[in-house]
């Protein structure tokens, strides 16, 4: 009897353990498709520096953390990336666009193998056996707001001016990815030390102090040296730095609208019609209040890549009908989804297209042309 309740315990538990690796799989593979966000906890993890941005398109490239391999280091091409329409960017803590973040910002970020059709990013031509992929982010943060969302700082340990070295050792939660344990990092006069609302310099460093930091290349980077582009030495200068930047999303946000992709349609005859929305995540919470005020609104056809469709906001003014928060989004949701009624529709207004919703209140201008596709037929 003993022996039966123990194999049938050995039994779920070897169900369990290969259900749970069947779907970490599912999720490692995970190709992402319009209408519908990941799965939770699913994507590939990567980081590495920023060496090309392609701002409009949301499209870049790193060079990949080092991993002791010389010919990978001198031979591999650099990971080219597009960011998912839902993807977020993360910079000094705040949310942000890629046109935001220096090259030579080390990245930490999520990846997904490309949705069915999207070819945007081929193949590397050279030394393809280097190249992964998984090439649409879900995410990308730098060193300072990566690790500050996950409740981890650096402690110095020691400071060396004469060699040009800072030893840090990682405080806070214990997580899998990115760096722990203890590091030492090169720093010179280019590595800006924050304190307060200044630059204070390298003398401003000491043994002890819990310090966030933005990491560089470094001359070893293929053994995984990394140099410090920027410290922040105390809570103020933290905070500067998030609020800085969180005012650069905001006029962008306000310019450009929020972007999130039609859930369903429901006709009315005549052209009209009843659109539900979900908004993608990653903007301030500020925006989200605003869309959950409005009383009318306009909606653009927009493509993956967010830009919006001919003359930019020529879009549709609609009459916004409520709205509802769902509980525990999905990564890539905001949680929040609208219904809007229009007296006519437009032909972009269908599930699982993408738009941009301007809630009343939001600035109604005609972007520069690059920001806008120039045609018709997806209107």
């Amino acid at each position: 009897m003993r022996r039966s309740a123990f194999q049938f315990c050995h039994a779920v538990v070897l169900a369990v353990a290969f259900s749970a690796s069947v779907h970490a799989e599912e999720s490692k593979d995970y190709v992402p498709k319009l209408g519908e966000f990941p799965p939770s906890k699913a994507g590939n993890y990567f980081a590495g520096e920023l060496v090309q941005v392609d701002h409009v398109n949301r499209r870049g490239a790193l060079r990949l953390v080092g991993d002791g391999l010389d010919d990978r280091y001198h031979s591999a091409p650099s990971h080219r990336f597009a960011l998912l329409p839902y993807g977020t960017v993360s910079y000094h803590g705040a949310p942000a666009e890629l046109r935001d973040i220096p090259i030579g910002t080390v990245l930490h970020g999520y990846f997904f193998l490309p949705p069915a059709g999207d070819d945007s990013i081929p193949p590397p031509e050279k030394n393809a056996r280097y190249g992964l992929k998984y090439s649409h982010a879900l995410s990308l943060e730098d060193d300072f707001s990566f690790y500050q969302r996950r409740a981890r700082s650096w402690q110095i340990s020691a400071i060396d001016l004469g060699k040009s070295e800072c030893k840090v050792s990682a405080v806070g939660s214990d997580f899998t990815d990115g760096l722990k344990g203890e590091k030492t990092f090169t720093i010179d006069a280019s590595t800006r030390v924050w304190q307060g609302r200044q630059i204070a310099g390298l003398k401003a460093l000491a043994e002890g102090q819990e310090v966030q930091l933005n990491l560089t290349w470094a001359p070893d980077w293929k053994n995984g040296q990394f140099h410090c582009a920027d410290i922040w030495v105390d809570k103020e200068s933290g905070e500067v730095a998030s609020e800085v930047q969180r005012q650069i999303h905001l006029r962008h946000q306000l310019h450009r609208w929020l972007a999130g992709w039609v859930d369903h349609v429901e006709h009315l005859g005549a052209g009209k019609g009843i659109v539900t929305l979900t908004l993608f995540s990653g903007m301030d919470p500020t925006l989200y209040e605003q869309a959950r005020k409005a009383k009318s609104s306009t909606l653009a056809a927009a493509e993956p890549t967010l830009r919006t469709w001919w003359q930019e906001h020529d879009g549709r003014s609609g009459t916004v009908l409520g709205f509802k928060d769902i509980v525990n989004p999905p990564a890539g949701s905001s949680g929040l989804q609208l219904r809007l009624e229009f007296s006519a529709l437009l032909e972009g207004f269908r599930a699982g297209r993408i738009v941009r919703f301007r809630p009343d209140g939001f600035p109604k201008v005609k972007l520069p042309p690059e920001e806008r596709v120039q045609g018709m037929d997806q209107r």
